[in-house]
């Protein structure tokens, strides 16, 4: 693949609408109208949402969304972070595909270059063998002589194309190198809380799963926090000092963990932590650090030095029993988690062990 050549592969770009400034500006308008007509909060998955029901560049999304619309149910968080994992978070996924599509692409250009060099191989040996055969018919001066000659100009030949197929080899693995890159990056943000910069919750089900196969008679521990009166939160203070909240809340549990831990944004304010190689002891030691740490935090508002009332978590733990399921062992967590709340909240709750 020659380095200059301008019809770079890139198979994700070719798959995005690009949006003049007036049509952008456009479905923004419409997106806000959303907003205010359903009383939902413009956080970004919602927009997200809302944004590509307004482009209409999916039948599905388009289709769902109105469904839930006519259901005569309010359209709230719940939902529309449904639809964002349904069908918005499920694009990016797509993006990985077109990558897969150009690294397929930069392989089979590999492979023709290496075919290539084969054949370049095979015309080399052929000019040897014709050559040797000459010299055996006829080995004076003259005949040596052409020989040579023939020989050297074969050697120039292939040493010519050899370089030629160096130069576009190294083309071809930069390329692939560049492709590397933004698969890893699509891959990295397809699993990750734009809010949090957490694991999500498809992240989460591919890490749960991993951990759940692995040794299951090693200890593997789940916390679920939840920020308390997380409602009120945001009525009080809008939503804006509620997704800091979140931010703050996710950076305390992220520096609770060691490297092999995984905090995830489960939904809203709740998360999920999962602890491989931890017992019920150890885990609900962290979960009380957690909330310790949280309710400590002091939040001022830079512009303003306005500072936010103190707030609090509730969190439940539970560790792997036998047989248990990756559904068994959340529910477990969740309903530990609602006994912290209904016990006055702030609060770690172990579950229940026969």
């Amino acid at each position: 693949m020659p380095a200059n050549d301008d019809k770079k592969m890139r198979t994700t770009e070719s798959k995005i609408r690009v949006y003049s400034y007036d049509e952008a500006r456009a479905f923004a308008v419409r997106v806000l109208a959303l907003t205010e007509q359903h009383r939902v909060v413009a956080s970004p998955s919602n927009y997200a949402v809302l944004y590509a029901y307004c482009t209409g560049e999916s039948a599905e999304l388009r289709e769902a969304f109105d469904a839930a619309v006519h259901s005569g149910k309010p359209l709230d968080d719940f939902t529309l972070r449904d639809l964002h994992e349904r069908f918005v978070a499920l694009d990016q996924f797509k993006g990985l595909q077109g990558v897969g599509t150009d690294l397929q692409k930069i392989v089979q250009t590999l492979l023709g270059n290496l075919g290539e060099a084969g054949q370049d191989a095979q015309e080399f040996g052929r000019t040897l063998e014709s050559s040797l055969g000459r010299l055996r018919d006829d080995s004076g001066p003259q005949a040596v002589q052409a020989v040579a000659a023939t020989m050297l100009t074969a050697t120039r030949q292939a040493k010519q194309r050899n370089d030629q197929l160096h130069k576009r080899l190294e083309s071809t693995l930069a390329e692939a190198e560049v492709l590397r890159s933004e698969l890893e990056e699509q891959r990295r943000v397809a699993l990750m809380d734009p809010l949090t910069g957490l694991l999500n919750r498809r992240a989460m089900e591919a890490q749960f799963g991993e951990l759940m196969a692995v040794d299951a008679e090693a200890p593997l521990s789940v916390l679920m926090v939840d920020i308390d009166h997380f409602k009120r939160i945001n009525d009080t203070y809008g939503h804006a000092l509620g997704d800091a909240v979140i931010r703050n809340v996710a950076d305390v549990i992220r520096k609770s963990l060691r490297v092999n831990q995984h905090a995830v944004r489960y939904g809203g304010e709740e998360f999920v932590v999962l602890l491989p190689q931890t017992p019920l002891d150890a885990a609900a030691r962290i979960a009380e650090q957690i909330r310790a740490r949280i309710a400590a935090l002091r939040l001022v508002r830079k512009r303003d030095n306005f500072t936010l009332d103190p707030f609090t978590a509730s969190l439940g733990v539970a560790t792997r029993r036998v047989g248990d399921t990756k559904e068994t062992l959340l529910s477990r967590a969740d309903s530990a988690l609602y006994r912290a709340k209904d016990g006055g909240r702030n609060r770690v709750t172990v579950e229940v062990v026969h």
